[in-house]
């Protein structure tokens, strides 16, 4: 049996707003074994997008365990939760989150600048993920100087800098057209038959049913769905 790599037990996130205490998400469980492929879907205001932050150990739950790779988040401090999310969970946004200023090389490295990872080392790795994604010949480009696809390209390249067991994307097709979200919902599928553990959260059924299970959120609860 393969193990958990992300574990929510009977996880509550709750707000307070003036004297209004909201109730985000109301008891979810959920256990992600290495080498998964899920998707999570749910309409707007359903608590997806917090339920995202937690799987993803973005935020600590009100109450409940969130658990990544067997740690329990909320023994952590930020500076040690943010060591072991930056090696064991890649990112990837429907906005792409680029940093205008930096090349494409230099937004790759930047995840592993942040694990010290030396100079020399992560250029290279860096440029050896960007021609693993196609992008060899764009290097020194600026994400204003690329097109949607080669930006989301460049963000799949940053979230496997530090060679992550999970990657995490977050309506990755939502700003491309059809034919370039398939071709990236492609790499997804190929890094997944990699070993790669991938969760996607996404609202659209298609893509959804390419996944090997769905979860859906609705009023802070998980359900699971057949596809």
């Amino acid at each position: 049996m393969k193990r958990s790599i992300i574990r929510l037990e009977n996880v509550w996130k709750s707000y307070v707003m003036g004297k209004v205490r909201v109730d985000a998400l109301r008891g979810i469980n959920l256990d992600v074994s290495l080498g998964e492929f899920i998707a999570i879907r749910g309409p707007s205001g359903s608590g997806k997008s917090t339920a995202m932050n937690l799987i993803g150990c973005l935020d600590y739950p009100t109450s409940g365990t969130v658990l990544l790779d067997g740690n329990d988040i909320s023994r952590l401090r930020e500076s040690e939760l943010a060591q072991v999310r930056g090696r064991k969970i890649g990112f990837v946004f429907q906005q792409f989150n680029l940093i205008p200023s930096l090349s494409a090389v230099e937004n790759v490295e930047l995840p592993m600048v942040f694990q010290n990872v030396p100079k020399k080392k992560r250029i290279k790795r860096a440029m050896d993920l960007l021609s693993s994604v196609g992008l060899g010949e764009r290097l020194n480009h600026r994400p204003r100087e690329l097109s949607g696809g080669q930006q989301q390209r460049v963000s799949i390249a940053r979230a496997l800098a530090n060679d992550p067991e999970v990657i995490l994307a977050d309506e990755p097709t939502g700003n491309l057209d059809s034919a370039t979200g398939k071709s990236i919902m492609e790499m997804l599928i190929s890094l997944n038959k990699e070993g790669k553990t991938i969760i996607l959260v996404t609202h659209d059924e298609n893509l959804a049913r390419m996944a090997g299970r769905v979860e859906y959120i609705m009023d802070g609860k998980n359900y699971r769905r057949l596809k």
